[in-house]
């Protein structure tokens, strides 16, 4: 059974990535504090998304193999979320990098128990909620095996037990970022959902740049690319598209500007999506600055935030706030 009500054109969801702030600004917690508009020692990222980005209507929160509830409790998803009109979208990234036929083979067991455990978690949230799967799985061979329909359409059993939730796996845009439209290379995951895509409410993509690993050329088509990759999901597997994270990185020389010029395109496209890829969503990776962020992408990881860690605002975070 598919929710699709949920994933109607008058539900775009625009969401912003975090939960509780002071996990990335300290700063910006004691300001929030001494204004005393919450009776808490947290700065919640719904306050701050009500004062700086009234566009926003969700929140993404990443579920990693290591999660444990009181990360965000069912009650403070429940009081800080739902109850402040932002619908949850929890990424279930419990593979993350060492996804591989042979790790999937290996920890399955693993994997169900703690999604059944998440899905147990999730029932006690009360309103309509996301879960985007396995984001970036298709790599290191997993793009061609046909095994992962299994592990997908067990993993919607499982999680549609709670009626509110729509569920959709979620692909990484890799390939050769010089270019904007990429159809060989996006077919390469074909055999890994083609089964699972049916069963699927959506499809997910993310897009993920930083001067790190790209040229600021690359970073600033990026919207237009994700144009393309949407509209061949949604021609190759008839499904909504949900662009689940994007992630562009301000770090460098004049990296704010291309960061603000690179989300400036995305107003354009978005519009473009939704009408040629039935496009339902658009997140960005990371609402603030992360200090101490590790990953693909080094250095660049800690300034993907569309604020400072001081709580200050980028350029970017002004075409941010134009999507609708």
């Amino acid at each position: 059974m598919l929710f699709a009500p949920l994933l109607t054109a008058e539900n775009f969801f625009i969401s912003a990535g975090g939960f509780d702030v002071n996990k990335y600004s300290d700063h910006y917690t004691f300001r929030y504090k001494e204004k005393k508009t919450e009776k808490s020692s947290h700065a919640y990222l719904s306050e701050v998304l009500r004062k700086f980005s009234p566009n926003t209507n969700s929140i993404t929160m990443w579920i990693t193999r290591g999660w444990k509830e009181p990360w965000y409790s069912a009650t403070e998803v429940q009081q800080f979320v739902i109850n402040k009109g932002y619908t949850p979208i929890f990424i279930f990234y419990w593979f993350g990098d060492d996804i591989s036929v042979a790790f999937v083979q290996k920890h399955k067991k693993e994997y169900f128990a703690q999604l059944k455990k998440f899905a147990h978690y999730l029932k006690k949230i009360h309103g309509k909620k996301i879960v985007v799967l396995n984001p970036e799985y298709n790599m290191a061979g997993t793009e061609k095996w046909r095994g992962m329909n299994e592990l997908f359409l067990k993993s919607y059993a499982i999680l549609r037990e709670d009626s509110n939730i729509s569920i959709g796996p979620c692909v990484g845009d890799f390939g050769n970022y010089t270019k904007v439209n990429e159809p060989k290379e996006w077919k390469l995951f074909h055999p890994s959902i083609e089964e699972a895509a049916k069963s699927a409410d959506f499809i997910a993509f993310q897009e993920m740049r930083a001067v790190t690993r790209n040229t600021p050329q690359d970073i600033l088509q990026t919207a237009k690319r994700a144009y393309h990759f949407a509209k061949y999901l949604y021609k190759t597997y008839k499904k909504p598209t949900l662009l689940a994270y994007t992630a562009l990185s301000s770090y460098g020389k004049d990296g704010e500007n291309i960061q603000a010029k690179a989300y400036k395109n995305f107003v354009k496209y978005i519009p473009k999506m939704k009408k040629e890829a039935h496009l339902i969503g658009f997140g960005t990776f990371h609402y603030f600055d992360y200090p101490g962020h590790v990953g693909y992408f080094n250095a660049a990881e800690e300034y993907f935030g569309l604020l400072r860690k001081d709580g200050s605002k980028k350029e970017a975070l002004t075409e941010y706030n134009k999507i609708y």
